[in-house]
């Protein structure tokens, strides 16, 4: 009987092949699912898992997905995780605080038969993701209750504070002059937290007649964001002192009082570097409206 040996060999390399890929099946266990509340403005979400090793953390796993929920496989050991939202700017928005949790390495009867063991995702702290799935870590492994809650637990289910710093140049046009309208300009600077921002405001205006004017204000600012990112239309209240004289700048020259609210829009072009459009209204001005561009900074 004839041998047709290019067949047999195609048959022998089909099954070497067919042997590579099922010993190369994931050795990192069973896939976990982990989800989170849909943040209604997200276009799509960043999803950030570091592993712990010798009390230092790197990257493992940076992915985005425009679903609230992610499927992960990792082998046993100690990570941390982190979501953070991107709007339909896709700028980053508030993120979650970094989460600790752990996967375990599961023996089971069926494991020491030569099956490959399970795994389990076990979070170490209740975790602002309601609907991740649910799993009890084995008693050598927890010894407190599922239901059982501290004080700091509870800290822990508060999302990340957006805190930064902000400078800008502005320019304006006003009617703080004996002609109506002018224009000057000027640098605000201070720092926001949460929704809340205060800041310094320098402002230099001379008229057609060389009246100048000199303002310093101080700014209590609220934006209006449900996501308290700082960013968004924002309300403001002033508050300072004017300086004026004709035709140079004297600290001798008159001076008032300066108050008045204002309102606008900061939206961001990239991570650090926004654009701003203003309105404000008071005394002893009547009106103003400007444009503002700058930087800010988060921590």
């Amino acid at each position: 009987m004839a041998i047709n040996f290019r067949g047999l060999l195609f048959l022998l390399l089909f099954l070497c092949l067919v042997n590579v890929l099922f010993s190369q099946e994931d050795d990192t266990g069973y896939k976990h699912r982990i989800s989170w509340t849909k943040d209604e403005y997200a276009l799509r979400y960043e999803v950030l898992i570091e592993k712990e090793e010798n009390k230092k953390h790197s990257l493992v796993l940076s992915e985005f997905t425009e679903e609230p929920f992610i499927f992960v496989s990792l082998p046993p050991g100690n990570y941390r995780l982190r979501v953070i939202p991107y709007d339909f700017r896709d700028v980053p928005g508030r993120g979650t605080g970094w989460k600790n949790f752990k996967v375990l390495a599961i023996t089971t009867p069926d494991s020491e038969s030569g099956a490959e063991p399970e795994s389990q995702l076990v979070m170490e702290e209740p975790s602002p993701f309601p609907e991740q799935e649910e799993v009890k870590a084995p008693q050598q492994a927890e010894n407190k209750t599922p239901t059982e809650e501290t004080p700091e637990d509870a800290d822990s289910l508060k999302p990340e504070k957006q805190k930064d710093i902000f400078a800008a140049l502005f320019a304006e046009s006003m009617g703080y002059s004996r002609y109506n309208i002018t224009a000057g300009g000027g640098i605000v600077f201070g720092g926001s937290l949460d929704g809340k921002g205060i800041g310094l405001r320098l402002l230099y205006v001379q008229d057609e007649e060389n009246f100048i004017f000199f303002e310093t204000l101080a700014q209590i600012r609220l934006y209006l964001s449900p996501r308290k990112d700082n960013t968004g239309i924002f309300l403001q209240a002033e508050g300072g002192i004017v300086l004026f004289s004709y035709e140079k700048f004297e600290i001798t020259g008159y001076s008032s009082f300066v108050g008045g609210v204002s309102a606008g829009w900061r939206f961001m072009m990239n991570n650090q570097w926004y654009m701003e459009p203003f309105i404000r209204a008071g005394y002893p001005y009547i009106f103003g409206a400007g444009f503002s561009t700058g930087f800010k900074f988060d921590f």
